[in-house]
C-alpha cells in the first residue's frame, strides 16, 4: 500500500518533506519525546516518526521560521490571507487568540449571539463586556440566519466602547454573514471584524471567498472539521493591516508550549491536498450535496435548507434536513439513521439533522446516505408545523462574566433558578452555543427554554456569594 507521504510532491508540503528528512536521518533522538520516533503503536507507525519537537530543521511555532513559517505562508497564499498562523489547540485557540489581539483588557466587544463557548473563556480571563447580536431565525427549520447589517450598524453605534465584532461564518447550518457589509461598517468606525470561520476550511476548494477575501482583519478555521487534518489542528488568517506580531503572542500565550507536530504537518497536508486533486474531490461532494437536497424536496416530506433560503453565502457542502411537518424529531431521524443504516450525522436537533459533506466521501457514502433518506421518507406521517419561535428575549446582564464565573457557585434544579445569576455557560453540544452566559439572569423565559433542552440543573451564583481566590465553589 502506498503510504500518504509518497502521494505529494516534496516542493507541495514543506513542513512535510522537512519532517520526513529529519525522520530519515537516523539521529539518536535525546529530545522530547519519550517514544523517540519508535513505532511503539504499530498502527501510528507513520505519525511517530515525523513526532519532533524544536530541534535541528523543525523550525518553533511560536516564533515564525524554518519549514513551519514555509507551510504557514503557503496556507496564506491559498487563502488569500495577509498572513496565516497554525494552531494546535484548535479554533478554540483562535478565537481566545484574536480576541486578545483585538481588545484590550477590561474591554468591550459586539458578538453574535451564536458564537461558539469558547468566546466566553476569552470574556472571563480578559474581563471583557459582551454586547450580544440575535440573528432572525429561518422557519420552520428554527436555525439562525445571518445578521442584518442595519441592526449591526446600530449596535457599533449605541456601543462605541466596543472594539472589535466577533461573528460566526458560517454557522452550524451553514449559513454566512455578509462579512464584506460587516467589515465595512466596523473599519469605517476603527473596529476590527472577528470571524469565527471554523466550518471554513474547504471554501477556497468550493470557489467561495474566505473571511479575509471579504475584509475580516482575522478569521480562525477549524482544518480538522472539513479538511483530512488530525484533530485540534487550525488555521488563523491575518487580513490586511492585521496586528501579526499580537496575534502570534497571543497564540503562545493560550496554546501549548508543547505543539503537536504530527497536527502541525497534517495542516500543511491538509492544505496542500485542497489545493490539488482535493478541489476535484470537494466540487463532486458539493455536486452530491446538492443532489441530495433535490431529492429531499421533491420527492420526501421533509425540508432542506437550501441556497435560495439565506441571504447571502451559502456552505454547498452542508447538508440540513429539517423533520419540521412530520411526526419525527431531528433526533430520532439521526438515530434511525445510525441504529438502521449505520449513517451517523454531524449533530441533530428538535427540527433538523445536519450532515458534513467533504472530499473524502465516498460515492458509496453518499449513495447510502440517500437511500437511507428515501426509505425513512416512506414511513413518516405528516404533522402540524411549529410554532415560529418569535424574537428571542436576550436575558439581563447582573454581573460581569469574570466576577460570575469565579464566584461561589452552587449546583441548583431549574425549577429554582428564578431570578439567580447564572455561574456557568449552559451550552448544549453540539453546536456549542451558550444558551445562558455567566452573569446573565436566568429569567421566567430562559427557564422555559432550559426545561425545552432538558435541563433539569444549573450552575448559578450562591446566594450572596462573592468572588474566592480559587475561582472555585
Amino acid at each position: 500500500m502506498k503510504r500518504f507521504k509518497d502521494t505529494l510532491p516534496d516542493a507541495t508540503a514543506p513542513l512535510f518533506h522537512a519532517m520526513n528528512l529529519l525522520s530519515e536521518s537516523g539521529s539518536a533522538r535525546f529530545h522530547m519525546p519519550g517514544h523517540k520516533g519508535e513505532p511503539i503503536f504499530q498502527t501510528f507507525s507513520e505519525v511517530f516518526t515525523i513526532d519532533f519537537t524544536e530541534t535541528y530543521g523543525t523550525g518553533n511555532l511560536y516564533t515564525g521560521e524554518g519549514p513551519i513559517r514555509a507551510a504557514e505562508l503557503a496556507a496564506a497564499r491559498f487563502y488569500h490571507a495577509a498572513d496565516c498562523f497554525f494552531l494546535t489547540c484548535g479554533s478554540t485557540q483562535g478565537v481566545l487568540s484574536m480576541i486578545a489581539a483585538a481588545v484590550a483588557p477590561g474591554g468591550a466587544l459586539l458578538v453574535d449571539r451564536v458564537c461558539h463557548k469558547s468566546i466566553c473563556t476569552a470574556l472571563a480571563l480578559l474581563d471583557l463586556t459582551p454586547h450580544f447580536l440575535v440573528p432572525p431565525e429561518i422557519e420552520p427549520f428554527g436555525i439562525p440566519s445571518a445578521l442584518d447589517p442595519a441592526a449591526v450598524e446600530a449596535a457599533l453605534d449605541a456601543h462605541p466602547e466596543a472594539s472589535a465584532l466577533l461573528v460566526t461564518s458560517p454557522n452550524y447550518y451553514g449559513v454566512c454573514q455578509p462579512l464584506e457589509a460587516l467589515a465595512g461598517l466596523c473599519h469605517a468606525r476603527g473596529k476590527k471584524l472577528l470571524v469565527d470561520a471554523a466550518h471554513a476550511a474547504h471554501f477556497p476548494a468550493v470557489r467561495l471567498q474566505t473571511a479575509v477575501q471579504q475584509g475580516a482583519d482575522y478569521a480562525v478555521m477549524s482544518a480538522h472539521k472539513t479538511l483530512p487534518c488530525l484533530g485540534q489542528g487550525a488555521f488563523l488568517l491575518l487580513g490586511e493591516g492585521a496586528d501579526g506580531e499580537a496575534l502570534r503572542e497571543a497564540t503562545s500565550l493560550f496554546g501549548t508550549s508543547s505543539p503537536s507536530y504530527p497536527i502541525l504537518c497534517s495542516l500543511d497536508l491538509a492544505r496542500a491536498w485542497a489545493e490539488g486533486q482535493g478541489a476535484s474531490s470537494f466540487r463532486l461532494s458539493a455536486d452530491a450535496c446538492a443532489g441530495i437536497r433535490r431529492l429531499v424536496a421533491y420527492e420526501t416530506p421533509f425540508l432542506t435548507l437550501e441556497p435560495f433560503m439565506v441571504p447571502y453565502q451559502f456552505d454547498p457542502c452542508r447538508l440540513t434536513v429539517s423533520t419540521a411537518g412530520t411526526n419525527l424529531t431531528g433526533r430520532a431521524l439521526a438515530d434511525t439513521l445510525f441504529g438502521e443504516f449505520t449513517v451517523a450525522c454531524e449533530m441533530a436537533d428538535d427540527r433538523n439533522v445536519v450532515f458534513i459533506l467533504t472530499g473524502a466521501d465516498s460515492a458509496g457514502s453518499v449513495m447510502r446516505l440517500r437511500q437511507a433518506i428515501a426509505k425513512l421518507a416512506k414511513r413518516v406521517q405528516p404533522a402540524p408545523l411549529p410554532e415560529p419561535a418569535g424574537a428571542w428575549e436576550l436575558p439581563v446582564r447582573r454581573m460581569p462574566v469574570r466576577e460570575a464565573w469565579f464566584a461561589q457557585r452552587e449546583n441548583i434544579p431549574v425549577a429554582d433558578a428564578l431570578g439567580r445569576i447564572c455561574a456557568r455557560p449552559v451550552t448544549p453540544y453540539p453546536p456549542g452555543v451558550p444558551l445562558l452566559y455567566p452573569g446573565e439572569e436566568i429569567g421566567a423565559a430562559q427557564i422555559e427554554l432550559l426545561r425545552k433542552r432538558c435541563y433539569n440543573r444549573v450552575e448559578a451564583v450562591a446566594e450572596g456569594g462573592r468572588p474566592s481566590a480559587a475561582g472555585g465553589t
